[in-house]
């Protein structure tokens, strides 16, 4: 079956969200089957960057 597992992270800081969904991928050996990014900036927000998430889609007998 098909599963979708969402990573959320800062735009500003790529490398810990792919890192994160690397080590996801790793740990519970997924057959990923695609993977999304959506960005969403808000220019006047407090941080000054917007919010990156990435979602996976993955083939399991079960979520993960």
């Amino acid at each position: 079956m098909i599963f979708i597992k969402s990573f959320k992270g800062y735009e500003d800081k790529t490398l810990e969200i792919d890192k994160t969904v690397n080590d996801w991928i790793a740990k519970y050996k997924v057959d990923v089957v695609d993977v999304k990014a959506l960005l969403s900036h808000e220019p006047q927000s407090r941080a000054g960057s917007g919010d990156l998430i990435y979602t996976v889609l993955y083939k399991s007998e079960k979520p993960l």
